[in-house]
């Protein structure tokens, strides 16, 4: 876009006029005091006469082009800076053996807890068609655990790395392995977030907001060295928020010792994940199926949302005295043509375009 900063010097053009009346006004004096002029014919004054306009169309342009860059025409070129305010996410998953167990259906088969949880954790990373804008802009790290916690993938935002690890994870196969360690499993993410500003230091467009762990287990403690309480003083201590779900049904289905299935009322004790939450200033979540557990996913993603600021300006090159680039032209300031012309009238006027006083 091309624009003029002082659009109101455009009336200096009026000068226009009075350089042709002065030229007008010298033209119709005599100005060589002789009765007969043969001799100067005979040197070419005649074909110096036919260019006689040459001077003041010259003295005109370079009026025109002084005014126009007087007038300051700029281009503007509009640029766009966007900043985001990120939030780092450590999600915490449990993959104890009881993750095994059926918590939903996929293409008409029942699937386990487990793999409901990386549907449902794929959805609130990418976002889906029912409203999910997925954590584009966000910091996402995975923590699995069962008797002891490991780190599958550090925050990132290369979501893609995360969402692979997440579809590695199975329960573990040995009894040695199996266990649910709470406490040491949030210990560990809030070391793993404790840092985030070191590992991303804040550049012009991008900051953490804030920092928060999502946990999920479908149990109690049994195993770990460290309660989930004291874990969760830690995490208040470094401001991180804790967000825990219990993914576990009201009642499961078991075999009697007589043949048909029973509903069992599930027991558990969900007040250390209340608790928890409580203390960092999270929220409890009880997801009793796999659609409930999909809800609690959507409402933490309300929750905790990425901040986006965009800004608009515009970078002005001054055209008066730098080249306009238009596609594959190139176009000479206004104040250099002004200073062109200018130096080539005074060049003619003392050469061949010279009158006698």
């Amino acid at each position: 876009m091309i624009q003029l900063a002082h659009p109101w010097y455009l009336v200096l053009a009026l000068l226009v006029p009075v350089v042709w009346w002065a030229y007008l006004r010298r033209k119709g004096r005599a100005m060589v005091q002789f009765s007969d002029v043969s001799v100067l014919v005979q040197a070419g004054a005649a074909r110096k006469a036919r260019w006689r306009t040459a001077l003041p169309a010259l003295r005109t342009l370079t009026v025109l082009m002084l005014v126009l860059s007087v007038a300051r025409p700029q281009k503007a070129d509009e640029q766009t800076r966007v900043q985001t305010e990120g939030i780092a996410i450590q999600l915490v998953v449990d993959r104890s053996g009881s993750m095994r167990e059926p918590f939903g259906e996929r293409s008409g088969r029942r699937i386990s807890r487990l793999e409901v949880v990386k549907d449902v954790v794929r959805e609130f990373v990418e976002g889906n068609k029912a409203g999910l804008a997925g954590r584009r802009d966000d910091l996402v790290g995975l923590i699995v655990f069962a008797r002891f916690p490991d780190t599958e993938c550090p925050l990132t935002r290369d979501h893609q790395h995360v969402l692979r690890a997440l579809d590695d994870v199975e329960p573990p196969t040995t009894r040695d392995e199996d266990g649910t360690a709470i406490g040491d499993a949030l210990l560990l993410a809030v070391e793993r977030i404790r840092n985030i500003e070191r590992r991303f230091q804040k550049t012009d467009d991008y900051k953490v907001k804030s920092r928060v762990i999502v946990l999920l287990t479908d149990g109690e403690q049994n195993a770990g060295k460290y309660e989930p309480e004291k874990a969760a003083e830690a995490a208040a201590a470094l401001g991180v928020k804790v967000y825990t779900i219990g993914a576990l049904p009201d009642y499961v289905e078991q075999q009697s010792l007589f043949g048909p299935t029973m509903r069992v009322p599930v027991q558990i004790n969900d007040e250390p994940l209340k608790k928890v939450a409580e203390l960092t200033g999270g929220k409890y979540f009880r997801a009793k199926d796999a659609e409930a557990l999909a809800q609690v996913y959507a409402a933490i993603d309300q929750l905790e949302r990425s901040a986006i600021d965009e800004t608009r300006y515009y970078l002005m090159t001054e055209l008066a005295y730098n080249w306009l680039t238009w596609g594959v032209f190139q176009f000479p300031p206004p104040l250099f043509v002004a200073l062109g012309l200018l130096a080539l009238e005074v060049m003619l006027a003392q050469t061949r375009l010279r009158t006698i006083p």
